[in-house]
């Protein structure tokens, strides 16, 4: 299939040749000026196809950078600190693009942007579950309808929850090392020096897993608020085919149903506003954390 890059060209490789045709039928070749337009028409045609197969060869090339960084996302589990820029983040994921890598792209981990981000896979088994619990808790306060209306913090949700995903995850990659460190401290000969030093460190690594696994309830605490929120919208929606049965119940003259109808309504509206509320109070909670 030829691109349409490919069809300016031929056309103008066309039009050079016309030129010279027609040229010759004038008798144009016969002079100077003649002989000159038509090299000049195939020099302007051969640049222009030269120029046009160089753009073609590029948009191919950033197509196939874009399917090569989509399957990197896909595939390579990371969190990456809301801050880097949108350069810093392609350049992460460009040095696990395999051809960039054997053309001599540096490998982000020993980069400058090596402590801007984190892998899953680098993380302790324990650690990998507490950053799935946490992903998934956002995905879903993200993914939720609630948050697509607008009707919680923007805020919360657009700056402050990244921020905190990106804060467990560094959390529980400093754990993980710090846990390596200690395992590999204790392989051989234990004294009571070198257990003196570990102990108090060892306290301190568990109530820093405890308070990053008490961050994570929060964020799954929140969750659990927007997907109840998320159920109070549905119910509220499922209003609007209310005035189809009160025209029923009209018909049937039973006012005593119509003001319950009219009071289930009521009811609704008043739950999907306490949900909301209490969806954003837990989101402003955990944002002061």
């Amino acid at each position: 299939m030829v691109r349409g890059s490919s069809w300016w060209g031929i056309g103008f490789l066309a039009m050079a040749g016309g030129a010279v045709v027609l040229g010759w039928a004038a008798g144009l070749e016969r002079t100077s000026g003649g002989v000159f337009l038509v090299l000049a028409l195939v020099i302007v045609a051969l640049i222009a196809h030269t120029y046009l197969k160089a753009r073609e060869r590029a948009a191919t090339e950033e197509h196939l950078l874009a399917v090569e960084r989509e399957r990197v996302r896909q595939s390579i589990l990371m969190v990456m600190d809301p801050a880097l820029t949108e350069d810093e983040r392609l350049a992460v994921v460009d040095g696990f693009i395999p051809r960039l890598r054997e053309a001599g792209l540096p490998d982000p981990r020993h980069g400058p942007c090596r402590d801007r981000f984190v892998l899953v896979a680098d993380l302790a088994r324990s650690s990998r579950e507490l950053m799935d619990r946490a992903r998934k808790a956002a995905f879903a306060i993200r993914d939720s309808k609630v948050t697509r209306l607008r009707m919680l913090d923007g805020v919360a949700n657009d700056r402050l929850l990244p921020q905190q995903i990106w804060e467990i995850a560094r959390l529980l990659r400093m754990q993980s090392e710090l846990a390596v460190e200690q395992a590999q401290a204790v392989r051989e000969m234990v004294t009571p020096e070198l257990t003196a030093v570990l102990e108090p460190q060892k306290a301190v690594l568990r109530r820093s897993v405890e308070a990053v696994s008490e961050r994570v309830a929060a964020l799954e605490g929140y969750a659990l608020r927007v997907r109840a929120a998320d159920a109070a919208l549905r119910a509220r929606e499922a209003l609007d085919n209310n005035e189809k049965y009160r025209e029923l119940l009209a018909h049937a003259d039973d006012a005593a149903e119509l003001r319950q109808l009219a009071a289930h309504g009521e009811a609704l509206e008043q739950a999907l506003a306490s949900s909301v509320r209490e969806a954003i109070e837990a989101g402003r909670t955990l944002s002061v954390r």
